[in-house]
Formats: C-alpha cells, sequence, structure tokens
C-alpha cells in the first residue's frame, strides 16, 4: 500500500503508531536465535537473513563490531529481514559496530532495547535504512556516527571517507524511542554524516516519527525529537576547508507526530539545502515545535553556513521552521527567525544567510 503522509494529518497520535503494524506483519518467517555476534567473523559483502534475536539477560547487545582497527574495510555488511528484542533493561544496543563499511539494513525490527541504541555504528561509508522499524529504543532508534578522529572522551571509531557518503532512510517508522534510556534525544540521529572535504547527502522518504509516552520519564522529562543531523569532534574541519558537512538534507513524505517533548522535532546544522516536501508536522504541547535550521555549526560562525530551505507542499499543526543565524548587533550570541511551514500547494524557497523568502510559486 503506498504511503502518503497527508492522509494521517488528522489522525490521533496513538492511530499514526499503529502505521507499522501492517509493515512489521509483513515479514517471511524468522529462524529463532540468541546473540548473532560478531559480523565481521564472516567477511565482507555478506547478507544475514531471516533472523529472530533474542539475547537474554546476559547480552549487552545482540550483534557487535568492537574490534576497533583503523583500517580501510571494503565492501559492505547487510541485515535482510532480522529482528532484535530486549527485555528487562538488559540490552544496551541491537548492534553496536565501529568502521563498518556501506551499511544497509532491509525489514529489520528493533524492540525494547531499553538502555540506549537499537543500532549504533561508527560508519566509514554510506548508510541505508529501508522498511525498518524501530519500537520503544530507550535511547534513539538509529544512531550513525563517523568519528575519525577522538572525540571528547571517546576514542576514533573509524576510517575517514573515502567518497563523499551518501545515506537514505525509506519506509521507515520510529515510534516511542528516545524515552527511559541512559542518554535519550532523537529517533535518528547522525553525526557527522559528511565533512568539509566529503559533503554528504541524506534523503528520509515515506517514513514516520511518532512519540507520544504513556508516563513521565524518570527524571520527569520527556526529552526527544525526530532527527537530528549535526558535526561533532570540535565542529572543526578536518584539514581547515570551510563549508558545510553536507550537500544537502531532504525530508520527502514523511509523517512527525510529537508530543510534549522538549527538543527540536528535526535539527540539521551545517547543511547547503534542506528540502522539505510533502511532508505533516504536528506538535502536540511539544516544547519546541521546530524544524531548527542552525546556518553555521562547523564553530564559530566560519563561513559554513547553511545556504538554503525549500518547502514544498508541507503542513505543519503547532509545527513552525526556526532558522538560527548569529545576532545582528554583532555579537557572539545567536537568534531566531520564524517561518510558517504551511505550503500546501506552493513552494517557499528562503535564503538562510538573509532569513529571506527569495522565491514563493504555487505548483
Amino acid at each position: 500500500m503506498t504511503f502518503n503522509a497527508f492522509d494521517h494529518r488528522r489522525s490521533t497520535a496513538a492511530q499514526n503508531k499503529g502505521l507499522m503494524r501492517p509493515l512489521r506483519g509483513s515479514r517471511r518467517d524468522r529462524d529463532d536465535t540468541g546473540a548473532l555476534g560478531d559480523i565481521t567473523s564472516y567477511g565482507p559483502n555478506t547478507t544475514w537473513r531471516d533472523l529472530s534475536s533474542f539475547p537474554g539477560e546476559n547480552n549487552q547487545w545482540s550483534s557487535n563490531l568492537h574490534r576497533k582497527q583503523l583500517v580501510r574495510r571494503e565492501g559492505f555488511y547487510k541485515w535482510d529481514n532480522i529482528a532484535v528484542t530486549g527485555e528487562h533493561w538488559a540490552l544496551k544496543w541491537g548492534t553496536r559496530e565501529y568502521n563498518a563499511p556501506y551499511r544497509q539494513f532491509v525489514d529489520c525490527d528493533f524492540t525494547d532495547i531499553s538502555q540506549e541504541h537499537g543500532l549504533y555504528v561508527s560508519n566509514s561509508s554510506s548508510t541505508f535504512l529501508k522498511d525498518c522499524t524501530f519500537l520503544r529504543c530507550g535511547s534513539q532508534g538509529a544512531q550513525w556516527a563517523h568519528r575519525p578522529l577522538a572525540y571528547q572522551q571517546y576514542d576514533a571509531d573509524n576510517m575517514p571517507y573515502a567518497h563523499p557518503p551518501r545515506h537514505g532512510v525509506v519506509g521507515c517508522h520510529f515510534v516511542d524511542n528516545a524515552y527511559k534510556g541512559t542518554r535519550p534525544s532523537f529517533n535518528l540521529t547522525y553525526f557527522n554524516p559528511g565533512t568539509s572535504e566529503m559533503p554528504g547527502t541524506l534523503l528520509v522518504a515515506d517514513s514516520v516519527f511518532v512519540c507520544d509516552w504513556e508516563e513521565e520519564r524518570y527524571d520527569g522529562r520527556r526529552s526527544t525529537g525526530a532527527i537530528v543531523v549535526t558535526p561533532s569532534q570540535g565542529n572543526e574541519p578536518l584539514d581547515g576547508r570551510l563549508g558545510p558537512m553536507m550537500d544537502s538534507v531532504t525530508i520527502n513524505n514523511c509523517l512527525f507526530d510529537y508530543t510534549d517533548g522538549d527538543r527540536p522535532i528535526v535539527d540539521l546544522r551545517s547543511v547547503g539545502k534542506v528540502v522539505l516536501k510533502d511532508s505533516v508536522f504536528i506538535g502536540r504541547d511539544h516544547r519546541q515545535a521546530y524544524i531548527r535550521i542552525d546556518r553555521d555549526k562547523y564553530g564559530q560562525f566560519n563561513g559554513a553556513t547553511s545556504g538554503q530551505v525549500v518547502i514544498q507542499n508541507c503542513v505543519g499543526v503547532g509545527v513552525e521552521l526556526q532558522i538560527m543565524r548569529p545576532s545582528i548587533d554583532g555579537s557572539s550570541k545567536q537568534e531566531s527567525v520564524f517561518f510558517d511551514i504551511n505550503t500546501t500547494g506552493q513552494e517557499a524557497v528562503i535564503d538562510v544567510d538573509t532569513c529571506e523568502i527569495v522565491s514563493l510559486r504555487r505548483l
């Protein structure tokens, strides 16, 4: 069945959560197994298929690639129709991988991975999620973290990009993640999905993001958002070259439904062009009901700006576009400029540097 985000703009949060059930119900049969183990033992260009992993209480992860050799890994690793389910606050990650080459997950389900993430992959190449679901993963549904340099308390996790990376998320559902985990934040997280030397692209299409918890978190907060794309490692270009880490981020035909959270629903930093198309954004008493665009975020406003936002045929229910820019008084502070994202049948183009609408036309 073809998904159309507009069909669900008047549905309740509970109804929108249920959109993942038909997807999960369509899976091929899977063989039951325990922990999946180290994926490098199978060599590159390997596809794992049709497994249902229930690791039990004595495993932090179902699968891992935890040998941190900083050598170039070629090829790909792919999961096809894999499920990972946790229990009793035991499971920290569905999979935790370092220095992974091109990494693909297709028809995979991550459920009740209470402490941290459904998947946490430190990638050295492109990434792809298709028709996957993430339900009640405590900290994040999926986190991609490209760290070729030491960062805060972390060692380097992977090799630098050899080619500009391409990232895709198609037909995926993220429901009630980033809630009670040890580090809850966003449902879909990208750290350094490109660099100034190797700028990346990201497409998120035909996907659903819903959060509405039945009770408060242990600290009384509900700190979550849908997507964050951000630099890390001190926010500096690796070789001093100025420029955004991403050529573009496109969100197409997606549904976002967020209740009573306190992070931006979408937070994009250091992106050359942002395209929001045919998508619905719902904020139900959400305390930061914004799509936030940060015009800099490679450090101290050094020219690595986000250049343009294109909003085409979108609906915002209590949600606005927020552009962060340096204060016009010349200080180091930032200020916010807000825009309406309701553009049914229209296209608005915004220049991020000037915070002006430079084009408005009917489609």
